[in-house]
């Protein structure tokens, strides 16, 4: 039963998200800052519920080196976008290939899921 709730808040989300882009798309014709910041929490909130399908206890046990070597990483990078919109941002790594990685949207996404999944998902074995 959970997981049909889960498919049913999945198409939710989808209608929502869309709707959400949408009128900020017509709300900000003239000013894009919106639109960028619009565009990195819709895809944070896509990754926190992706998450909700392999969260298995929902108690916090703190994953640190998930949380620390993806999580963060992938949240800053995935604020860089909106944050270049009005601050004069330039990373030395730039280049073709962060531009693509950036373009794909996967960056926010992965962020909001592994930010779940290092609070709630400990990967310590229970021999530990």
């Amino acid at each position: 039963m959970w997981k049909l709730i889960w498919v049913i808040g999945l198409f939710l989300l989808t209608i929502i998200s869309y709707d959400i882009k949408y009128q900020i798309k017509v709300i900000s014709a003239t000013n894009i800052v919106p639109v960028f910041w619009a565009n990195f929490i819709i895809l944070f909130m896509w990754g926190v519920y992706l998450s909700l399908i392999f969260i298995k206890k929902w108690t916090i046990k703190i994953n640190l080196p998930l949380l620390i070597c993806v999580f963060i990483p992938c949240f800053l990078f995935s604020l860089y976008v909106p944050l270049a919109t009005f601050l004069p941002l330039s990373l030395p790594i730039g280049g073709i290939w962060f531009n693509k990685a950036l373009s794909s949207n996967f960056i926010g996404i992965v962020a909001g899921l592994t930010f779940m999944l290092s609070i709630f998902n400990d990967s310590r074995s229970k021999n530990e």
